[in-house]
């Protein structure tokens, strides 16, 4: 398991709750040392209803790992037990769309000093993109 790779995992019911639940792809937003130490995970659902109002917390994901172009739901980013993902699916390879999850992360949790990130040409500076 790794940062920002793609997932199939069962997401529990919970009573109250707006998160998507059941068996559907989640991103891995956690960093490599805290999913290596911890047996939870952070992730973030994806789902394929392109039709609802795009938030600043959504991110337009279209990758050759999934069957059809998905949204991020940063604002439901959740922690689940590492026995919940069933199955690795690929990865987020674009650096940009990484780039969007991290903003929306931010946004959501609202982190200013995740800002500092930015772009300049060909190159993302501020984050260590080799994951």
């Amino acid at each position: 398991m790794k940062h920002f790779e793609l997932w199939t995992a069962d997401l529990p019911f919970l009573k109250g709750s707006t998160l998507k639940c059941g068996r559907r792809p989640v991103v891995i937003v956690s960093d490599d040392q805290s999913i290596e130490d911890n047996s939870c995970v952070s992730v973030v659902p994806l789902t394929k209803n392109l039709e609802s109002r795009q938030l600043p917390t959504h991110v337009l994901l279209c990758s050759r790992y999934l069957d059809h172009p998905s949204r991020a739901l940063c604002e439901q980013v959740t922690t689940l037990d590492k026995t919940r993902l069933v199955r690795r699916i690929g990865y987020v390879e674009d650096a940009f769309d990484r780039f969007a999850i991290n903003r929306a992360l931010a946004a959501q949790l609202h982190l200013a000093s995740a800002q500092m990130i930015y772009v300049q040409e060909d190159h993302v500076y501020g984050y260590d993109w080799n994951v």
